[in-house]
């Protein structure tokens, strides 16, 4: 009778020791699913700034750009944005044209600077990076100002846009942007 008891004693020692790892493995199991599952849906990136060519759930508003030479008319296809997110994990507001997908000379400006908010005017903010892309060429140092006022309004379908209308000369490259050049955004 002590066998059977002693056997009875193990296996319940034993199956305590299997139901606490079970326990222990699903315990684990959930802190890294709720680990990986705990980021945000802002606009954060680790890989650089947000595509202007915006999916095609987004490419609701009719957006345009006039900016020297380059121009895109008033059309849904447009690739023109306007953001305040995350990038790198720092806040960032920002915006960016892209005619890329239209096919043609390659051009892409793209200028962004840290923010909590979108401004209604900007005056060379601080830590302002820009970057162009003409014809295949990219140019990152600008001569002149930035300088521009953002105002939010709609489009002519209802669909909430902001303008970017600059307000001094600013030349990067070959593109040389003027006081009333602008562009109509999108809110990525």
């Amino acid at each position: 009778m002590d066998f059977f008891n002693n056997c009875h004693a193990k296996y319940t020692t034993l199956l305590k020791a299997i139901k606490m790892k079970y326990i222990y493995i699903c315990l684990i199991s959930i802190l890294f699913y709720l680990t990986a599952c705990s980021g945000d849906s802002s606009s954060s990136t680790e890989t650089g700034y947000v595509d202007p060519y915006l999916t095609s759930e987004k490419t609701v508003a009719l957006k345009s750009y006039t900016l020297g030479s380059q121009s895109c008319s008033s059309s849904k296809s447009c690739g023109a944005i306007i953001f305040q997110g995350t990038l790198n994990d720092s806040n960032y507001v920002g915006f960016a044209v892209d005619n890329y997908q239209s096919g043609g000379s390659k051009f892409s400006l793209k200028i962004y600077w840290p923010g909590d908010s979108i401004p209604s005017s900007i005056d060379n903010p601080a830590g302002y990076v820009i970057e162009a892309v003409i014809g295949g060429t990219t140019y990152t140092s600008p001569t002149g100002n930035l300088k521009a006022t953002i105002t939010s309004g709609t489009d002519s379908n209802g669909v909430a846009i902001y303008t970017i209308t600059f307000t001094d000369s600013l030349t990067i490259g070959s593109l040389n942007i003027v006081s009333g050049d602008k562009i109509e955004a999108y809110r990525y």
